[in-house]
This record gives structure tokens, sequence and C-alpha cells, in this order.
């Protein structure tokens, strides 16, 4: 089974690693590393890649991207981006590889015990002894973990200047008076005891000013790793302190009912967690909550939101609309280009495209040609066709009435105006053709 004897490895706050071996460290690079990748033979391969921002201060950083490779495919886990699992979004495999990422600063990846002894990286290599998990890229155990996480600076990764700028606890800075004050927070001390969390929420706080924010996602960390030992939490938010602007519950689960599958909570394989959850009648749809009857559409083995309207098939060859349950098509062309070359392809359509400009240190004069899609009321697009030349700029729009209207029109360089359109009514149907 893969969801029991598991080893655990999270990075939280800013950042605060915690190996499968329960080694705890600080680490304040915002270069991409490996988090933990499978080093042994015989078992799949996965590796798990994090990338770290700093915000607000050049002394710590966050987790901001997390790169799940596994099967050939690599998948992405953005910060912001939020999933429909409990308040994470979770990616989980058929030989037991668990990666979540609460999309701001809170990442666990969760592993079988036949991983022991086979994985690398940030996370250590999962063998029940905590004292030799600073061992490098390079195979050597060291004792600093800013020249050991330093070696597992991801392959292709040269961004200059990602190094850490501090070290250790030293980043925090904590003065006597932000550090002499207890922990809010002990549910499950008897079984998890909480002195590294305490630690790091210090730390945390410490560089935050005391932002109550910093403190929550402290606690939020804790009360996860509780959940995970099987502890049944009482509800430690309340009004004023954590509290969260929609409905929340301490025991919520990661299977949420959504329109696709409506009774997912039932026999759900992942454990008890925080999560949002929607009030009676409600239901989620693509992440949000809508009554039942407004369910969008499972339409070719995708999920689309009731109201949405896409385009299908390599040649766009379908316009179909989602709405309350039901897709319905029609048929679409894509819009064609013709290059100067006299090659034709075809391209649904972007908000801004660029046409044609001069490129880099070119001695011609420089100029830009881009077709645009513009928003206008509450639905429908205007087209634009917009020249720009020496701090001059023409637009063409073609209104809903078909008919088009041209700014204002400045006469332009000649030399300019020959390059891109030898007359004037031949670029004008050239703009006929590109916005209809």
């Amino acid at each position: 089974n893969h969801f029991n004897l598991r080893g655990t490895c999270t990075i939280s706050g800013d950042p605060h690693y915690y190996t499968f071996d329960n080694t705890v460290f600080h680490f304040q690079g915002t270069c991409t590393y490996v988090l933990s990748e499978q080093c042994d033979g015989g078992l799949s391969y996965y590796r798990v890649e994090g990338k770290n921002e700093h915000r607000g201060s050049t002394h710590v950083s966050w987790t901001r991207l997390v790169k799940v490779f596994v099967y050939n495919e690599t998948i992405e886990l953005v910060k912001g981006h939020r999933g429909k699992s409990g308040s994470s979004v979770v990616i989980s495999t058929d030989f037991g590889l668990e990666v979540s990422y609460d999309t701001n600063h809170y990442v666990k990846i969760s592993l079988p015990y036949t991983y022991q002894n086979a994985t690398c990286g940030l996370c250590g290599n999962f063998n029940n002894n905590p004292r030799d998990d600073f061992i490098t890229r390079q195979g050597e155990l060291v004792s600093s973990d800013v020249v050991f996480a330093n070696s597992w600076q991801a392959s292709g990764d040269d961004e200059p200047g990602c190094e850490p700028q501090c070290e250790g606890l030293a980043c925090a800075g904590c003065t006597e008076e932000q550090t002499n004050s207890s922990g809010p927070f002990a549910a499950c001390h008897q079984k998890l005891p909480p002195q590294t969390f305490v630690e790091s929420c210090v730390y945390d706080l410490c560089v935050g000013g005391g932002y109550q924010p910093i403190l929550c996602q402290a606690l939020n960390v804790y009360a996860s790793q509780c959940q995970q030992n099987g502890i049944q939490l009482p509800s430690w938010r309340r009004p004023g302190f954590c509290g969260m602007s929609v409905s929340h519950s301490s025991q919520g689960t990661g299977c949420p009912a959504t329109c696709v599958n409506p009774n997912s909570t039932h026999n759900c394989p992942l454990p008890a967690q925080e999560s949002c959850i929607c009030n009676s009648g409600y239901i989620l749809s693509a992440g949000v909550c809508v009554p039942h009857s407004e369910c969008g559409c499972s339409f070719e083995g995708r999920y689309y939101r009731s109201g949405e309207t896409v385009i299908l098939d390599e040649d766009c060859g379908r316009r179909c609309s989602c709405s309350y349950g039901t897709m319905t098509c029609r048929s679409h062309g894509c819009r064609s280009y013709q290059t100067f070359d006299g090659v034709t392809y075809q391209y649904p359509g972007a908000c801004r495209l660029t046409l044609a400009r001069v490129m880099g240190l070119s001695q011609h004069p420089h100029f830009v040609l881009t077709a645009e899609k513009v928003p206008r009321g509450q639905q429908g697009f205007t087209r634009l066709l917009k020249f720009e030349a020496e701090g001059t700029q023409v637009s063409i729009e073609m209104t809903s009435s078909s008919r088009v209207r041209v700014s204002d029109w400045i006469f332009l360089k000649k030399q300019i105006f020959n390059m891109i359109c030898p007359s004037f009514l031949k670029c004008l149907m050239l703009s006929f053709v590109i916005i209809s």
C-alpha cells in the first residue's frame, strides 16, 4: 500500500528543509535545486526540482516553482496557481510518489519505504540516518548545509546571483524582544515534538517583523504534519487569528467533490487535510464553487466550465461552447498567415501577435507591425492592426459593424512607408485581410 510506511520531506517558510531522515536546515539560495531524485537503479525514476525567489528581503527566499519529472513528462506547480485538492496542488504516481505544493511556500514530497537508500538531493538519502544527509552531488559528505545545497543546483540553471546572501539562522537576525514569547499551537506535541517547528516559526517571524500571516503559515505546516501522523486536530483557526475568508474545515478531505466526480470523497486514498469546502448545494467546478445546476461539461477527456468557449483540433476545425453541462460545436477555421517568402500557415489567434519588425541593430529604419484582439464590453473583441515607426503609431480597427476606423494619419517618412507598403491602398487591403 503506497499510503502506509512512508517517508516525508518538507520545504516550508523561507525556506526550512526537513529531510526524509528529519535533518533540519535553512537555506536561502534562489537558484533551481534538485529537491529529491531517484539515484539508484531498479526503481521507477523521478526527479523533483524547486525554484526559490526573494520576497521583500534578499536575506531569505521562498519556493515559487516546483517541477516534477516522471515518465518522460514535466509537470510544473507554480506559485499562485491553486489546485482543487484541499488548499494544495497534489501530484501522485502509481509507484507511490506524492508531491504537493500549496502554491505559496509549503512543499511536501512523500515516498514509500521501497525508496530507502535510493534517493539523493536536498531531501537526503532516506536511510534513517540523519547524520549523513549532507552528501553532495559529487558523493562527498560535508558539514556545511550551504556547500551541500549549492552542489544540488539543477543542471542548466545558470542564473547569475542566485547564491544565498547569508547562512543558516544568521539570516533571520532575531532580537531578544522578538524571541521572548511562547508558541501558540500545541495540539499534538506528544506525538510530534514541536521544537524544530517552533525554531522555524520564530525564524520566519523575525524575518517578517511579526507579520501574522507568516505565523499562520508556520502553524499550518505543523498542523499538516500532525494530520499526516493520523492525529485528529481541533479547529485552531478563529476570527482575527488565521481565519479564512471562505468556508474552511480543519478535517477536510484531499479528494473534494467536483462536477466531474461528485462522489470523490468516498474511499479517498489521501489523508485528511485542511481544506476549503463548498457550502451546501454547491460543488467544485474547475476550482470554483458553483450550484450543482451550473456544472460544466466533460468533453473528450477534459472538463470545461459552463460559459467557456474553446477552439479544438489541430486544424482549429471546431469552436465549442459549454452551457450547463452541454457542449455545442460548430465548424471553425484558423486565421491564415502568409510570410514574405510565401509560406502559408494557420494559427488560432492570440491577444497580440508581432507580424513584422526590424531586427536588432539593423541599419534599416525601425518599425513594428502588430495584430491585436482587444476586449470590448462584456463579450466580444475588436481587432486592431497597429503600425509603429519613429514615435508615430497608426491603428486600423475593424468594428462590429464591419466598418474600418483609422486613427489620426500622420505622414511617415517615405523610405519607411515604401518598405512596408508600396502603396497605401495595398497596405489597407492587407490590413483588411489580416483583421477580418
